[in-house]
């Protein structure tokens, strides 16, 4: 039986091997401040969130303002400082986010949406500085990817089309095995390139794209 490395683009794993230093470079780049007002998602990004009362964006804008106004480095460092802690980490971002979002909203997000918005909430703190060295090397460690149409094709080009996707979405994600199991790939293609799923995000996703 083939083993998935067997599908590896070559081209994709020398361009992903190259781009890692650069890619490495853009976590931990600014100061953070807890007066900051932008919480890293556009409002474009926002536009597959259809069928509710309140914008989006809105909704989001609130829920990481309150995350951000408590955040504390040093519980940060100790959110990040294993996988078993980040996991944990990570499914209380996404209960808090569904609480927020069942209040306003009367039902709480999709599988795929909840994911997509914690992740980039995720993404979006690791380009900052915290002052705690080991903030950056968690999130390097083991933040996840965001799940979208560029994400997934070019996961898919990584792996040589081996995945049966005509126009994938982010409405593929449907339950939580898809989102691990595209989470176990896009590690497993980071790591054979000596990178992390993290930089697969910034590597994958380009603004505009998609």
């Amino acid at each position: 039986m083939q083993s998935i490395k067997d599908f590896y683009n070559h081209k994709q794993v020398s361009e992903f091997k190259k781009a890692v230093p650069s890619l490495r470079a853009q976590i931990g780049r600014e100061i953070w401040s807890n007066e900051i007002k932008q919480f890293g998602i556009a409002g474009n990004t926002f536009r597959a969130f259809t069928g509710w009362d309140n914008r989006p964006s809105d909704l989001y804008h609130t829920w990481a303002e309150k995350q951000c106004k408590t955040l504390d480095p040093a519980t940060l460092a100790m959110s990040v400082n294993s996988e078993e802690q980040f996991e944990e980490w990570h499914a209380s971002l996404c209960k808090s986010l569904q609480k927020h979002w069942k209040k306003n909203e009367g039902k709480e997000l999709s599988i795929a949406h909840q994911y997509k918005v914690i992740d980039l909430y995720i993404k979006w703190l690791s380009q900052f500085n915290f002052g705690l060295p080991a903030i950056s090397s968690g999130f390097l460690s083991y933040s996840h990817c965001a799940i979208d149409s560029q994400i997934l094709l070019t996961l898919n080009d990584c792996l040589s089309g081996a995945l049966p996707l005509g126009k994938p979405s982010m409405g593929h994600v449907k339950c939580e095995a898809t989102y691990q199991f595209c989470q176990g790939l896009i590690s497993s293609f980071s790591s054979h390139c000596g990178g992390t799923s993290l930089l697969f995000d910034y590597y994958a996703w380009k603004p505009g794209g998609g």
